[in-house]
């Protein structure tokens, strides 16, 4: 009878431990759901607040964009069912932040909070500078329906060592399409499709059009450091003294422009090159006075010296910078090369005088029926028989290019006609800067059993901050100057 109690009260201990257990394991999924559902309450909160704190962001992005010197902050704005907070820093608080200003909204919602910081900077110039390639295909948008159609491509091509090579972004308002070994060497954005060989890092395509810089409101007239024109101290052999800055340029070097592929020019040619450091003016030698300067051309500008080069010389310690706007065509018909690759950097903007139209059979004239550019509403072509606004790579007399280290921005089209003899055989070029052109890149590599390359790489040091050249377009002329994104954090 002991011993049949003992086994009793032995299972009846085992069947309360187990009960006790069970009872545990209940509690602890009871928590664990309570945990869980805290969980899923408190992350939808906070997803909430952290929504709300980018709303803060945003709306402080708009201040600034309003006024650039805009640092009162926001407090307690209500935003959906929730609230931000925001507060703006520059250097007069914060030394270390330098040229930026940082912005923090603090972000609350239904009990979650969210902390997040962004840090802006003025854009010093308009995103296309960005891109190794850009075209803003202008004559396909329509503005009032902020539409795109489609009809241009952008084609790269070729094989082997023929192959077009891009080296940094593509940003077109159209399509683009990469056949053969061609390779793009960074993101390729697309208004259209993108077809043919990847980038290395993407392809994005249906992209927001990207609007090409407003010129005529740079004012680059009235605002240039030089002016260079009909009107400028030239002597009797189209110098400027010495000692001006503008002694760079020469007033109509070549005579023969006109003879071979039968040109008629309405503007005045002036040329690149110093005629202080020989007469076949294929050196460029910028003065200290006339450095980090805007030049403002009055006329076509060509790179063309009796010679098969042309080169800055004697740049000073921190490089040679400066930045030539055209009202007309640049032509580029030799190399361009840097004294100081790591210090120096030219900008060429060509901008329209006036009227100007589509190159279509690349004879440099106006052709009834080609496409007319910043049309008055008439009709009529009355600009310059050359057009205006455009950069064409090509020798009109024959002869391959080269190699150009610049950036270069037509506010029409960028034409490629580098032609070698009477076969009009395209040549091989490369350029180190970018290419951009507000309207379209009209490239023509292709020819009966052949593709000339073509390579561009782009000089990350003005994206990097490393080269600050003066009077580069901006997209916004507000008071802020626009402004860009450059980091972001949530705490």
């Amino acid at each position: 009878m002991s011993s049949l109690r003992s086994q009793n009260g032995f299972a009846l201990l085992i069947t309360l431990a187990i009960m006790a257990m069970l009872a545990v394991v209940a509690v602890m999924a009871i928590d664990t759901a309570t945990d869980e559902s805290d969980m899923s309450f408190n992350q939808l909160h906070s997803d909430e607040a952290f929504y709300t704190a980018l709303a803060g962001i945003e709306y402080a992005k708009a201040e600034l964009e309003d006024s650039a010197d805009w640092r009162a902050g926001q407090y307690q704005v209500q935003f959906d069912q929730g609230v931000f907070t925001t507060i703006v820093l520059d250097s007069t608080v914060r030394p270390a932040l330098k040229d930026t200003v940082l912005v923090r909204s603090v972000g609350q919602n239904k009990g979650g909070r969210s902390i997040v910081e962004v840090l802006m900077i003025q854009e010093k110039y308009h995103p296309l500078f960005n891109h190794a390639i850009y075209a803003g295909n202008y004559t396909e948008y329509d503005s009032a329906a902020d539409t795109q159609n489609y009809i241009s491509t952008m084609e790269f091509g070729g094989a082997g060592s023929t192959k077009d090579s891009i080296d940094g972004d593509i940003w077109f308002n159209g399509h683009i399409d990469v056949s053969g070994d061609a390779v793009i060497n960074g993101t390729a954005y697309a208004g259209g499709e993108f077809t043919g060989n990847e980038p290395t890092d993407t392809a994005l395509v249906h992209e927001s059009y990207l609007e090409p810089p407003d010129l005529k409101a740079q004012n680059y007239q009235s605002t240039a450091d030089f002016y260079v024109g009909n009107s400028s101290p030239w002597d009797a052999y189209g110098h400027i003294t010495a000692s001006d800055p503008r002694h760079i340029f020469v007033k109509n070097f070549r005579s023969d422009l006109s003879t071979t592929m039968g040109y008629n020019f309405d503007n005045t040619n002036f040329f690149l090159g110093d005629p202080y450091q020989g007469i076949n003016i294929d050196k460029i030698s910028v003065s200290a006075s006339g450095n980090k300067k805007v030049y403002f051309v009055d006329g076509n500008l060509w790179i063309e010296p009796n010679g098969e080069t042309s080169r800055l010389i004697n740049s000073p310690p921190d490089g040679t910078q400066i930045t030539i706007v055209v009202k007309g065509n640049i032509y580029f018909s030799d190399n361009l090369a840097y004294d100081n690759p790591a210090k120096d950097g030219l900008a060429f903007i060509a901008m329209t005088d006036g009227e100007s139209y589509t190159d279509n059979n690349g004879n440099g004239q106006y052709d009834p029926g080609e496409p007319i550019l910043h049309d008055d509403g008439d009709g009529i072509y009355e600009g310059p028989s050359e057009g205006s606004g455009n950069i064409r790579f090509g020798d009109p007399n024959g002869g391959p290019l080269g190699d150009i280290n610049a950036f270069l921005y037509a506010e029409n089209n960028f034409e490629d006609y580098v032609l070698d003899g009477p076969d009009g055989t395209p040549q091989q070029f490369s350029v180190n800067g970018m290419l951009s052109a507000g309207n379209q890149l009209r490239i023509n590599r292709d020819f009966p059993g052949g593709h000339s390359p073509m390579d561009v790489t782009y000089d990350s040091r003005l994206q990097q901050g490393l080269l600050d050249l003066p009077g580069l377009p901006k997209r916004h002329l507000t008071a802020s100057g626009g402004w860009a994104q450059v980091g972001w954090r949530e705490l």
